[in-house]
Order: C-alpha cells, then sequence, then structure tokens
C-alpha cells in the first residue's frame, strides 16, 4: 500500500429506516450519519450525506468514493458507534490503498457482509488516445 492518502468521500444515506422516525425521532440513517460525524477525525475521509442511495429495503446504505477508483456501496449496518468506526476505519485503509482495494483479511468484522455492490472508478475526464 501506498503512505501517500488520496481523499475520499463517505456519503450517508440520510432517510435510510425512515419509519424508524416515528419510533426514534430520527431516522436510522440520521443516526449512522451522526455517529459517523462524531467520529470523524481530519484527514483524507470526508463524511457527507444524501437524501437517498435507493437501497430502502437493505437500509442504513453508504456509499464510499474517491476519484479514480471503484466506489462502494455498504448496506444493511446498524446505525451505531461500531457500524461507524468500522467505516471510518475501512475507508482510511482505502485512502491508503494505491488503487482502491482493501485486502479482505484487513475489513473490519463488522463490515464483513454488508458490501452491496462495487462501481466502476471514476475518471478525471481526461480521454484515452485514440488507436
Amino acid at each position: 500500500m501506498s503512505e501517500a492518502q488520496q481523499p475520499v468521500e463517505l456519503i450517508a444515506c440520510v432517510t435510510c429506516g425512515s419509519a424508524e422516525r416515528e419510533t426514534h425521532g430520527t431516522t436510522a440513517g440520521e443516526r449512522l450519519f451522526a455517529e459517523l460525524l462524531a467520529r470523524a477525525e481530519p484527514g483524507p475521509v470526508r463524511v457527507t450525506s444524501v437524501r437517498c442511495l435507493w437501497a430502502c429495503s437493505r437500509s442504513c446504505a453508504v456509499h464510499l468514493r474517491a476519484e479514480g477508483r471503484p466506489g462502494y456501496v455498504l448496506c444493511e449496518l446498524s446505525p451505531t458507534g461500531e457500524s461507524a468506526e468500522a467505516l471510518l476505519d475501512y475507508a482510511a485503509l482505502y485512502a491508503r490503498s494505491s488503487d482502491g482495494a482493501v485486502p479482505y483479511k484487513q475489513w473490519p468484522a463488522a463490515l464483513r457482509g454488508h458490501f452491496l455492490c462495487r462501481l466502476p472508478a471514476t475518471s478525471s475526464g481526461e480521454r484515452e488516445p485514440e488507436p
């Protein structure tokens, strides 16, 4: 792994678990987002939110991404400090990796089984030269 840390974005869906608003006063997604914000430290991982990731039947969901790297959507997370810590730990490993790939043996246990999909890397807008 490279020591250089690429800026990455960890996006939490705040509308996940909207039915819980009546019971808890907030959605499960809002609670997970709050846990992430409370634990995030200055560095390459920027925690943001979005109103919907369209993973409603599998909430809570987050999206981890960085330019030029594959992105990942994780779902069925609990809105707890444990999940937030695991997400931030994984995001830090992702930021330090040379290509966005984190070996399975390094994945936090709390995230195993929660990866929904891997998204193709984004590009900087530069086009490949034509052959």
